[in-house]
């Protein structure tokens, strides 16, 4: 879609999980990976080993970050991406201080530096190893899936949540729809587990939290993927309900969200198009000093390749504001 501010997109809200994101924490053992393997059509990243009990999920072994790029390459790449979706609804990526030790080793490889904090010459590498984190994370929030993450608890001055490096945690704290704390309830009288709470709301005690305003509920007394699925489905039929809403599929927001994406080869061609009808109405000056107020002196739009294509469009924008305003 084209950037029209006077013409602006009105923001909906989707139904179901798909394109939803959720971060589940908590202590070991309590069936968090379990749990996330009964959400549908999982697809499971392996950081650490969680699958040792939980037979027929399917996944692929990781074990370093270029296995987990390339993973992402085949879930979030256009040309693989509608055949990986229909044979996968949720990415389970467990766990996040794991896949942050492994970024880590991969930016340490990169840059031949002994550890994060020793490369660059002393000043660190946590920019770099934070950007890569971030890129290979955005590309999978972006692709439509349920992205479940599970990452494990810290306490800290008496307060409970989530355990992992801040560069790691925030892209993935701050684009959950729902963060859930889970909490063991012990045993009962026959030495049998009772089956963990999941708690939606933030306290004095521990950090969870909700985009969503209506949930039916932010205590889960059996956390299980199925509770976990029918709070969020509640809290949006809620959300029509008492805002007189109408909730639509994920492909519908989805395509509201997107910006008009056009290759390089298209925007050249385009660029062109308006070069050209500068200059036969006699504004080829003002071309050259629009082309060098974005790219700078003694720079050419032929010099433009691959990989600029924000570039060219913001040349283009420029052109067409000129040619509005001269009323070409």
């Amino acid at each position: 879609m084209d950037i029209d501010i006077f013409n602006p997109q009105i923001s909906k809200v989707a139904k179901g999980l798909e394109g939803k994101a959720i971060l589940v924490y908590g202590g070991n053992n309590l069936g968090k990976t379990k749990q996330a393997t009964r959400m549908k059509k999982p697809f499971y990243l392996p950081f650490e080993s969680g699958l040792n009990a939980i037979p027929g999920i399917p996944f692929c072994p990781i074990n370093k970050w270029s296995d987990f790029i390339r993973i992402n390459k085949q879930l979030t790449d256009p040309a693989t991406l509608d055949k990986a979706k229909e044979m996968y609804s949720t990415i389970i990526f467990d766990e996040v201080e794991a896949a942050a030790n492994y970024c880590q080793e991969f930016i340490c490889q990169k840059y031949q530096a002994p550890s994060i904090g020793e490369g660059n010459g002393g000043y660190g590498l946590w920019k770099e190893y934070a950007t890569e984190f971030w890129k290979q994370i955005n590309k999978l929030l972006g692709a439509g899936y349920c992205c479940y993450f599970i990452a494990h608890a810290q306490e800290k001055d008496g307060f409970i949540s989530p355990k992992a490096d801040k560069r790691a945690l925030d892209p993935i704290v701050n684009n959950v729809d729902v963060c859930v704390y889970v909490e063991s309830n012990g045993v009962d009288e026959e030495g049998h587990v009772i089956k963990s709470s999941g708690y939606l709301a933030e306290t004095d005690r521990f950090f969870a939290r909700s985009r969503f305003d209506y949930l039916p509920t932010t205590y889960i007394k059996e956390f299980t993927a199925e509770a976990l699925e029918d709070v969020i489905v509640k809290a949006i039929e809620n959300q029509e309900k008492a805002e007189g809403i109408k909730a639509v599929s994920y492909e519908e927001q989805k395509e509201q969200q997107t910006s008009t994406k056009k290759s390089y080869d298209e925007l050249m061609d385009e660029l062109q198009d308006l070069g050209e009808k500068m200059a036969d109405n006699g504004y080829l000056e003002d071309l050259q000093s629009i082309v060098i107020n974005q790219l700078g002196e003694g720079k050419k739009a032929s010099d433009l390749k691959k990989g600029q294509e924000q570039l060219i469009e913001a040349i283009i924008y420029d052109i067409e504001s000129f040619m509005e305003e001269h009323e070409m």
